[in-house]
């Protein structure tokens, strides 16, 4: 592995999963831009913006001033999966709640939703990135030179 001079070999670990983490965030942003732009203008829907968050609870939000974010560790998830948690909070810029009109909306812009929604309920105690977090505990990088 090629790492800079001033990594220590007790810090090679930690940066390693700081750049994957970095690398993982950085692709589910795109992801994420690109559905909900596909999804967005076909239905009229335009965000205020998107973010990609940590989230302790739950894998999406839309804010009441249009705001929507995922969560990077859908990364881990089958790409359907990720479509269905953008277009569920891209549904929300219509209806804010999850009465039937927002159910229906939502099946009318992903008609096979259920299946990703029953996948998540299922596996989400497995999308984490637990491997990454155990290793960016370990020591700090050493000061560059």
């Amino acid at each position: 592995m090629d790492l800079p001079s001033w990594v220590t070999p007790e810090a090679a670990e930690a940066i390693v999963a700081t750049e994957i983490k970095l690398w993982l965030r950085r692709r589910v942003r795109r992801d994420v831009h690109e559905i909900a732009a596909a999804y967005g203008a076909r239905f009229g829907l335009k965000p205020r913006a998107l973010r990609v968050a940590e989230f302790a609870t739950g894998w999406g939000s839309c804010g009441p001033n249009g705001t929507i974010q995922i969560d990077w560790r859908l990364v881990f998830a089958p790409k359907r999966v990720l479509e269905y948690v953008v277009v569920h909070e891209v549904a929300h810029l219509k209806h804010r709640s999850h009465g039937e009109e927002f159910w229906a909306f939502l099946g009318t812009m992903l008609p096979d939703y259920e299946r990703a929604k029953g996948w998540l309920e299922m596996h989400q105690g497995s999308l984490d990135a637990t491997f990454l977090a155990s290793a960016t505990r370990h020591p700090t990088h050493g000061s560059r030179s």
